[in-house]
């Protein structure tokens, strides 16, 4: 056996090591919840033992969350929340970031060319934040405890300290340079080498953030005015503009999160509520579910080689269409309603060849070049958090900083780490992202403009009872959410399986740019690859997760509840009896 075959061999039994924990669905009675860190799932547990709801919980987990993963989020970065309540219509909230003010089309562009890392390291990287505001706004609709019982299990994990983890050293090491350039992000993240230098801290170490602390407590007692005004506000715009950014005081005053209508479809007779644009994942999820629910009207075969074929062709196509069509709905128009009407999935379905792979480049707009257009990074972002309360409210929320520890800015004296959310912008129409992502103009920088995400908070609602919540369910991973989601979602309405082993499946990734299907060793059977490669597909095995999915369900028959966390990643899921 060779070297590279012994290498895959040991990263399938890896993997399937993994899984084996979460074959078991262990059923609960009460409320369940889930995220990618045990701290804020234990933290949306002693809010739904307090007697709160599903949004009481799923705040003080993102506040958790921003605590003991700053390499995935933060209290400067941003996102989307979906709410499903009871005998009321899903809330939808966006409080993604906004372009600064002084952002302008071709400020990552130096000689007409995009800058490496400019958009993603340092002060111009850094969006208007909006996280504070879109938790808060969540809490004051829709909540029921009070601002200060549901920081407390944050700041007390801010005080007490983050430990080092396999995860956080993975990160830490991919960013140790950017982190290394500030001199708050060095003390706070990383810890003295022998030789002096700020290294990635050992494992077990405790990071302690009382900055933070402080900056939470000021939160408690202030709300989202803290992060508005004074000397909060005024030390994040000060810290951006020495990094030579251009966020200013009156940007943060003026951010606002939004309240938005879900964007709907359906898959099997299922209700399916997701997020609109700007995010563009929601939009993925449903025009891939739609062409392939037209191709295979009465069930689809994750195993079988033609259906695979299908499934990866209708990705190639709503990624395309993804960087054609959908920007910030507040100031260009996205026609979403023709974009998911019969119509347009019938042209999407009929345009797809059954024995044949399209070259992406068939696919491409005028204007895009993508040739450059790289694997996306293995340097995953963003938190989900998913619950579902004993009374059958539900939420599904997604936040980011962006890319692995933001900008690597943290504001002095407050320990918030800034998000480099500009990187989601198309610094040049056609020029692919950290995430290997094409964009067109309609994504361009300008001034206030929410950047495109493929964020994908969803809900699921069941067959025969259409008002009830069957699946909440997101992701992290960048240009891998909207297909962990999808196949996640699949795997349980396609093939029965249970929560635990849906999440755990091996995974398939297409986004059209590059022209590339990535898989997990354990996707594909070797009979069924050889069969997709012969139609014309080419691989990239990856041994990285292809996206993080943390879900809760309900099962329609019995009522019982369970929850799950990737086993790829260090989250964890729990409920109530």
């Amino acid at each position: 056996m060779t070297a590279a075959a012994m290498t895959r061999l040991l990263a399938s039994l890896l993997l399937l090591l993994l899984a084996l924990p979460a074959h078991a669905a262990r059923p609960y009675r009460g409320g369940v919840v889930a995220s990618l860190y045990p701290q804020a799932t234990e933290a949306g547990l002693q809010m739904l033992d307090r007697g709160g709801n599903a949004v009481d919980a799923a705040v003080a987990m993102a506040f958790a969350a921003a605590v003991v993963g700053p390499y995935h989020n933060g209290l400067a970065g941003g996102g989307f929340a979906l709410v499903a309540r009871q005998g009321k219509e899903p809330l939808a909230l966006d409080f993604r970031e906004v372009a600064p003010g002084a952002a302008s089309r071709d400020m990552f562009l130096r000689d007409g060319k995009p800058v490496p890392g400019l958009s993603i390291d340092g002060g111009l990287a850094v969006a208007v934040p909006n996280a504070v505001n879109g938790y808060l706004a969540l809490l004051e609709k829709a909540g029921s405890l009070p601002r200060s019982v549901v920081l407390a299990p944050a700041i007390r994990l801010a005080r007490d300290g983050l430990v080092v983890t396999p995860k956080y050293r993975q990160m830490a090491t991919g960013r140790l340079e950017c982190l290394r350039g500030d001199s708050e992000a060095s003390r706070i993240f990383l810890r003295p080498g022998n030789d002096g230098r700020p290294e990635v801290p050992a494992l077990g170490t405790r990071l302690r953030q009382p900055e933070l602390a402080r900056t939470l407590e000021r939160i408690a007692t202030s709300g989202a005015a803290a992060m508005r005004s004074g000397p909060v506000a005024h030390s994040i715009v000060q810290t951006v503009r020495a990094a030579g950014g251009v966020l200013t005081a009156e940007d943060l005053a003026k951010v606002q999160p939004r309240w938005r209508s879900p964007l709907w479809g359906s898959y099997r007779g299922h209700r399916i509520a997701t997020f609109p644009p700007p995010s563009g994942g929601g939009f993925i999820l449903l025009e891939t579910l739609g062409t392939l629910e037209r191709l295979r009207p009465k069930a689809f075969e994750r195993r079988a080689p033609a259906d695979v074929h299908l499934y990866i062709e209708a990705l190639r196509r709503a990624y395309a269409d993804r960087a054609r069509f959908i920007s910030d709905p507040d100031q260009t128009e996205v026609e979403t309603s023709r974009l998911l009407s019969p119509g347009h999935i019938a042209f999407v379905a009929a345009s797809i060849d059954p024995a044949r792979a399209t070259p992406s480049s068939a696919l491409q707009p005028s204007g895009s070049t993508g040739a450059s257009a790289s694997p996306p990074s293995e340097l995953k972002h963003t938190t989900e958090i998913s619950v579902l309360d004993r009374t059958g409210n539900a939420v599904a929320l997604t936040t980011t900083l962006n890319y692995g520890f933001g900008s690597c800015l943290v504001a002095r004296g407050t320990g918030l780490l800034l998000n480099d959310q500009m990187d989601d912008f198309s610094a040049q129409p056609g020029v692919p992202n950290v995430y290997g992502l094409v964009y067109g103009e309609s994504n361009a920088v300008a001034p206030g403009r929410i950047p495109v995400s493929s964020m994908t908070p969803t809900l699921v609602f069941q067959k025969e009872h259409p008002e009830r919540v069957l699946l909440a369910i997101g992701g992290s991973g960048g240009a891998f959410i909207p297909t962990s989601v999808l196949q996640v979602l699949m795997n349980i309405i396609d093939g029965g399986m249970n929560l635990p082993v849906a999440s755990a499946a091996g995974r398939v990734h297409h986004q059209w740019l590059p022209d590339v299907v990535m898989i997990n060793p354990d996707a594909l059977d070797p009979p069924t690859r050889a069969a997709l490669e012969a139609m014309g597909h080419t691989f990239k095995v990856s041994a990285s997760p292809l996206g993080d999915v943390e879900a809760v369900m309900q099962d329609p028959d019995t009522g019982l509840r369970t929850s799950a966390s990737d086993p790829r990643g260090e989250g964890a899921a729990l409920g109530q009896p």
